[in-house]
């Protein structure tokens, strides 16, 4: 049946317009087939009690909220420049041929001026970017249409293409959904193809990040009304966080004085296990082998979610399994300091909380408090310094152990250009190296004209530690 509807503004005084008509016939009920392949986790966020069990929902403090409107989630961004990401608690599990898996979310994140991506991990990290852990793949969809990009390490097997942005508009909500394959990913929105990229996942199972980000510069909301992934689905053990706030942002180091602001110790008190976990992002020369968390008297190791080196400006994901003595009742009631500490570089602290699990298994082996001794154990520190000249490239590598009160043997080092390796040197002929000075040449014409980035690598003896690594861009004339 075809309905006709008037609509009149009435003004202050309650006089009437003439009024603006139409005529339309109510549409069938809404196709909700896309939800059918969510089986490993579908959320509309009906019920945000149930947020944090399935979610975490990473953000600058005081710069990302969330709460409930129009039937599902909006997150405020209230500073105009951050990124809300919200990343699934369960793992994504592919199947074995045909159509490998199926993300889906709808929100209205990609509208004028957003961006909406999408971030498929080996680990469990909170945020990605700028540069890609080792396996990871990001969809990118936004005015420049949708883009499928991947760490160098994940595998290429076709050509990637953007189709023509369709046009949205301001606050409109939109269907958008990844289906994976193993001859490539391909993009859609609203069930229409917008891109492609001819890249295969290199594992069976993937952490899933939703990213959300508005216009830049301006304070916005962003609306989600459902999100989910295909798969078996996967049951987590009731988890609460409690967000941290450091004592500084800046990672000291070893032996540095730090402020004395802590964190109360209440809410470890009764859980069955807790974990520490925190963005960082890295600054100068940073190993990340070398970031501990200190709270109050004791100071632990932290592991990466995702092994590998993380480049200037890069964010990285680091966790800390805490041991049984602190969740006890017996203990102080605040642990002061809480800071982060860095043996070798720089990084800052972008986001920290305490992941709590009320049931389920305790870690086998909780991370023991890391001593001060190995604080004084490190590396040879890595300098990179270059020269070139008619299109041959010199590149200088110093392993300078002079600075440290004892020197971490290493096993040898690898220059990296662009992404490929081209150079390795072992060190340990005899025994574990102790640092030196190694010169790398490239014959004029080896190393196109133009920007590129070498990447040296320092790896330790001691296998079970992870390399430390220092970019170097050179411009061939």
């Amino acid at each position: 049946m075809s309905y006709s509807i008037e609509v009149r503004a009435v003004d202050a005084y309650g006089k009437r317009s003439n009024p603006a008509t139409a005529t339309g016939t109510p549409a069938a009920a809404p196709d909700n087939s896309w939800k059918k392949p969510l089986t490993g986790l579908f959320d509309d966020f009906s019920d945000l009690s149930t947020l944090t069990s399935r979610w975490h929902l990473s953000g600058y403090q005081g710069c990302v909220d969330a709460g409930s409107g129009g039937g599902g989630l909006v997150i405020g961004l209230e500073c105009g420049t951050d990124q809300a990401v919200l990343r699934a608690r369960s793992r994504i599990e592919l199947a074995s041929n045909g159509e490998l898996g199926r993300i889906a979310v709808v929100t209205d994140a990609a509208g004028p001026g957003g961006q909406l991506t999408v971030d498929l991990s080996p680990g469990p990290v909170d945020r990605v970017g700028p540069s890609f852990p080792p396996g990871t793949v990001q969809i990118v969809v936004d005015d420049q249409g949708a883009r499928v990009l991947a760490a160098d390490d994940v595998p290429r097997v076709g050509q990637s293409r953007s189709d023509p942005v369709p046009p949205r508009g301001v606050g409109v909500p939109h269907r958008f959904e990844i289906a994976l394959r193993s001859d490539g990913i391909t993009v859609l929105q609203d069930g229409r193809e917008i891109g492609f990229g001819g890249i295969a996942l290199p594992a069976r199972s993937t952490t899933v990040l939703f990213g959300f980000q508005g216009p830049a510069g301006l304070k916005s909301r962003v609306f989600v009304g459902g999100a989910g992934f295909s798969g078996s689905p996967t049951s987590v053990d009731p988890v609460s966080e409690v967000s941290l706030v450091p004592a500084t942002l800046r990672a000291l180091a070893p032996g540095e004085g730090a402020p004395g602001i802590g964190i109360s110790r209440k809410p470890l008190v009764g859980t069955v296990s807790a974990r520490y976990v925190a963005t960082v992002r890295a600054g100068d020369g940073l190993d990340v082998g070398g970031l501990a968390v200190q709270l109050g008297d004791t100071t632990y190791p932290l592991a990466q979610a995702v092994p590998g080196p993380v480049p200037a400006d890069s964010v990285t994901t680091v966790y800390a399994d805490l041991p049984p003595p602190l969740l006890g009742l017996g203990g102080p009631d605040q642990l002061s300091p809480y800071v982060l500490r860095s043996a070798r570089g720089e990084a800052t602290i972008v986001e920290s909380y305490l992941e709590l699990h009320h049931s389920g298994p305790v870690p086998p082996a909780a991370l023991a408090p890391l001593q001060p001794a190995p604080a004084d154990v490190q590396l040879p520190r890595v300098v990179v310094t270059s020269s070139e000249d008619g299109g041959r490239v010199v590149l200088n590598i110093t392993l300078d152990g002079r600075y440290t009160k004892e020197v971490a043997g290493i096993a040898g080092f690898e220059v990296w250009q662009d992404g490929k390796l081209v150079c390795g040197q072992p060190t340990d002929t005899g025994g574990p190296g102790l640092g030196g000075r190694y010169t790398v040449i490239f014959s004029a014409g080896s190393v196109a004209r133009g920007q590129h980035t070498f990447d040296v690598r320092q790896y330790p003896a001691d296998a079970g530690k992870l390399p430390t690594s220092v970019l170097k861009d050179v411009t061939v004339t």
